[in-house]
Parts: structure tokens; sequence; C-alpha cells
């Protein structure tokens, strides 16, 4: 199929979904945000580390001079330090990857209606994830169509609320986290998670 509106030959079209999210402009500017915080965060763990061995040899130095009993409450004290701090870091981690998770679902809530309209312009009924497809005669794919609308209605998205917006009547919008093989993007009406009614 030529990725061309109007020109669809099939009622279903394909997507790569997750071409949606990294190709772009929206997609990028989220991924490139938290990779940069990231970055920032693993600089400041390298200076904590740093100081945390200057502190291990200053309190390894200082064991000749002090009780075992004395060592012993610094020596703890500093195990302590060095556990939380590994928590923090793993807490950290986590949260990136709970931010990414909450980015990418204010997305796909976001283009559900701008795919809405496309696949209506192109004549087709239904959007499937590509990964569900295993063979096609036809090239029914239109991802880089629909980045190409993305970017044109949604830019980087750096201007927009923080909260994504409802969908309109009639549109869908697709659940947050469906399973890969699962069709995505089906049109028509739509329960309120996003599934067919006759599913």
């Amino acid at each position: 199929m030529a990725q061309q509106t109007g020109s669809a030959v099939s009622q279903i079209v394909t997507i790569d979904r997750q071409s949606l999210f990294s190709d772009t402009q929206y997609g990028r500017r989220v991924v490139e945000t938290v990779e940069s915080e990231r970055v920032r965060l693993a600089s400041e763990t390298r200076k904590v580390e740093e100081a945390l061995v200057k502190e291990e040899r200053e309190l390894t130095d200082k064991r000749d001079g002090m009780s075992p009993d004395d060592f012993r409450k610094l020596a703890k004290a500093f195990d302590e330090k060095v556990q939380a701090l590994r928590t923090e870091g793993t807490e950290r981690e986590q949260e990136f990857v709970r931010t990414l998770e909450r980015e990418q679902a204010a997305f796909f809530e976001r283009i559900g209606p701008i795919l809405g309209k496309l696949v209506r312009e192109l004549g087709a009924v239904v959007i499937l994830d590509r990964r569900a497809i295993l063979l096609t005669t036809q090239n029914i794919d239109i991802t880089k169509l629909a980045v190409e609308r993305i970017d044109q209605v949604l830019g980087d998205g750096s201007d927009l609320q923080d909260s994504a917006p409802s969908s309109p009547a009639g549109e869908v919008v697709p659940p947050e986290q469906p399973a890969p093989e699962m069709p995505v993007f089906p049109l028509g009406d739509a329960a309120p998670d996003g599934t067919s009614p006759d599913n």
C-alpha cells in the first residue's frame, strides 16, 4: 500500500507500535530527557562512590588507634551508609522506568484520535500491531505515515499539558500496557479499557 492518505487498498493496516514512540519527535524528546537525567545522577553517584572509598580508607587507617568496639561501631555505620546508597540507586533506576512508562502511556493516549482520523482517511477499519501479523501479501504498514502525522500534530510534545487528553467520542485509545501480540488501535465503538465490545 502506498503510504499516502486516501490510497489504502486494505481495510486492515498495521503499525510498529514501538516505532511510533521511538521514531517520533515526542518519543525522542522523552527518551533523551530521561537519559539525560540518568547520566546526571550517574555522575553524582560516581562522586559519592569516590567519597566512600576515601572514607573507607580513612576508617581503615584509624583502626589501629581505636578499640575493637569503637571500630565496629564506625564500621557498622559505614556499612549502613553504603547499603542505603545502594538502595537509593536501585529506587532511582526503578523511577526512571516508571517515568518512561508513564510518558509512553500518555503518548499512546494522545495519538489515539490522530491514528483514528488517519485510518479513516485511508479507508481502513482497524489497525493491528505489526508483530501480530505472521504473513501478508500486501504492504499494509502505515508506521512511517503515522509517525509523520503525529509529528505534525504533536511536535515533540513539550508544550502539551502533563495530563493526556481524554479521547473524543468515537475515537479509541489503546490500553496502557497491551500484550504485544494483541491488535492495537481497533476503530469504531470501544469499551472503556480500549478493547472492542465484541471481545
